[in-house]
């Protein structure tokens, strides 16, 4: 299996195994990503996504698949794995990337698909296709800037900058310190059960309000937010939630899919 699934109560994590290509995604995987991420919220509230190995998180798209194609040919295979990850993207189960080492082209764009990222020291990101004559095509060059900033950005993607685990981390592509390799998974795991602990729709809410946020205009935004805000006052998980907090317990939600 080209994807690995792993449960660990309402986490699961989900590892691509192909270390003997440093975890690179051709069809075969991303199908499988694809399976996995549309199975998988309904039955964890979190997944952690890493790869096999302490080499490569993912070192891209597998060249051996796009060598030679016409652009006609080409452009159905890059929707697809745009598809593959918009759905990351968008999961009700946010997906938390435990990046284990290099995070090359269409692996560090899988990276920033997800809902936030954490690194081990060994890791490392970069967009180098246009030394390849290529751009990135997984949906590098609209995230990145969000993340980043453009000018940054245009920096690393430009120039084919690698960047190491601290400067990822100062730039804002992953959220937390860079770990050494053997705690990367527990960080990832414990940031996971985290957010697994909160209320699922609630959870659900601050994904959509995100998501869409980013593609329309502040007003259009902020009326999506107080619309979501006032179903989340007015349903039952804040009930328990604030009766929770008022009772100096930990919360009980209900077992729903967010």
């Amino acid at each position: 299996m080209s994807v690995v699934v792993e449960r660990d109560g309402a986490v699961a994590v989900v590892r691509i195994d192909r270390p003997e290509r440093h975890n690179a995604l051709n069809a075969d995987v991303l199908r499988r990503l694809h399976a996995v991420m549309t199975d998988l919220p309904g039955k964890a509230r979190a997944i952690v996504l890493t790869g096999s190995g302490r080499r490569a998180f993912s070192a891209g798209a597998d060249l051996d698949e796009l060598v030679g194609l016409s652009a006609a040919d080409a452009e159905p295979v890059l929707r697809a794995g745009q598809a593959v990850l918009r759905g990351i993207e968008r999961s009700p189960a946010p997906v938390i990337a435990a990046v284990n080492g290099l995070a090359l082209g269409g692996g560090f764009e899988l990276v920033l698909a997800c809902s936030f990222a954490v690194a081990s020291t060994e890791a490392a990101f970069a967009l180098p296709e246009p030394g390849l004559g290529l751009i990135p095509g997984y949906g590098g060059t609209q995230r990145l800037a969000r993340v980043t900033g453009p000018a940054a950005a245009r920096h690393v993607m430009l120039t084919g900058h690698r960047l190491d685990a601290l400067r990822a981390y100062e730039l804002g592509v992953v959220v937390l310190p860079p770990v050494h390799p053997d705690a990367l998974r527990a960080l990832a795991v414990a940031q996971a059960r985290k957010v697994a602990g909160m209320g699922p729709r609630a959870v659900r809410a601050i994904v959509d309000a995100v998501d869409v946020g980013l593609d329309s205009p502040l007003d259009d935004a902020l009326a999506l937010e107080t619309r979501l805000a006032a179903d989340a006052v007015g349903g039952s998980e804040s009930d328990e939630g604030v009766r929770a907090f008022k009772e100096k317990r930990r919360p009980c939600f209900e077992a729903v899919t967010p």
